[in-house]
């Protein structure tokens, strides 16, 4: 009977792990982008009293169990303690050692993305006057309990100092979000950016029209180059860079998938020539350039190999982003 208690609480947990293991986003000190489960909650998982990065029960034979147990741990986690012989711990971190496990904490709006944009459209109060439409972007602090503060515009501040205050108001009124920590000791507080988007009332404009995406392109260009120099040819070391300004959540979904060795989970060997090695040349971007219908090609120099990435990039409520590529000829498709 003991045996098949256990059997059934190491099923009922390793149905929470795989929540756990494959949410989606997207993030943060980056943008809200990775929607949560409504199992998916703060809950871990030790061995022998040790967490490992990457061990679920499903790596524990059911007849290896000595012990199974349901409590809080020392950082008020519910956790499922689980006792196994040393020889098993030590199988058991082999294997987890094995797999990739994106531990960067995640957080969303209720509802997700979907709910924030309908909330920013229901709340934004567009100042008197306003006259065309621009987008304000705001940094602010997201605690481990989902409450948000110190909400601040960062870098794209309109010259329209009423639209800097809305959009700082909009932000501090925003509701709890919900919070998923993937270490247990790692509960702290961390930063947000969200784009507010500003229209002039009644007036027409086009998501993801030609004109925009070429209004929009220097700045397109500029993260791109970011992209390559601080993630791809890892040239440069921008603190402030982070791959979900300039990314889809499910295009990083698909770089991640690519390439679970990487050290970070993003596949990008696939946006570069794929060469092992070449000469001394140290690797560039030589040319970024827009495209038809809402494309923008990337010229490199991979190591004296070049090539030529193409990106289609669409416009979402934070601005353009890259949402697929076409890679170099001869190598795997994303």
């Amino acid at each position: 009977m003991k045996k098949i208690f256990l059997i059934s609480l190491i099923i009922v947990h390793s149905c929470i792990a795989f929540s756990q293991n494959y949410c989606e986003n997207d993030t943060i000190v980056r943008e809200i982008q990775f929607p949560l489960t409504l199992n998916d909650k703060n809950e871990f998982f030790y061995f022998n009293n040790e967490w490992i990065k990457g061990a679920y029960p499903d790596l524990v034979p059911a007849d290896s169990i000595q012990k199974a147990e349901v409590k809080n741990d020392e950082y008020g986690n519910r956790s499922l303690f689980l006792t196994v012989s040393p020889e098993c711990l030590v199988q058991i971190k082999a294997e987890a050692r094995k797999r990739f496990v994106n531990v960067d904490t995640r957080c969303e709006f209720p509802g997700g993305n979907g709910k924030l944009k309908e909330w920013i459209d229901e709340n934004i109060r567009i100042p008197e006057g306003f006259k065309g439409s621009e987008i304000v972007l705001v940094k602010f602090t997201v605690h481990p309990d989902g409450s948000i503060s110190d909400p601040t515009i960062f870098r794209r501040r309109s010259k329209n100092e009423a639209v800097n205050q809305e959009a700082l108001r909009l932000v501090n009124a925003l509701p709890k979000f919900r919070v998923k920590y993937y270490v247990p000791h790692l509960k702290k507080s961390f930063s947000c950016y969200l784009s507010i988007p500003f229209k002039e009332p009644g007036a027409i404009f086009i998501r993801g029209s030609e004109s925009s995406f070429v209004n929009q392109f220097p700045y397109i260009k500029t993260k791109i180059k970011q992209l390559y120099e601080n993630l791809v040819f890892d040239t440069a070391k921008d603190p402030n860079f982070d791959i979900t300004d300039i990314c889809t959540a499910g295009f990083i979904q698909r770089l991640e998938k690519a390439n679970d060795s990487d050290s970070k989970g993003y596949a990008t060997w696939l946006l570069r020539s794929g060469m092992q090695d070449g000469d001394d040349i140290i690797s560039r971007v030589i040319s970024i350039v827009p495209g038809a219908d809402n494309t923008v090609i990337v010229n490199w120099s991979d190591m004296g190999h070049r090539g030529s990435t193409t990106f289609s990039v669409i416009e979402t409520v934070f601005g353009w982003k890259i949402a697929n590529a076409t890679v170099p000829e001869g190598y795997n498709p994303l």
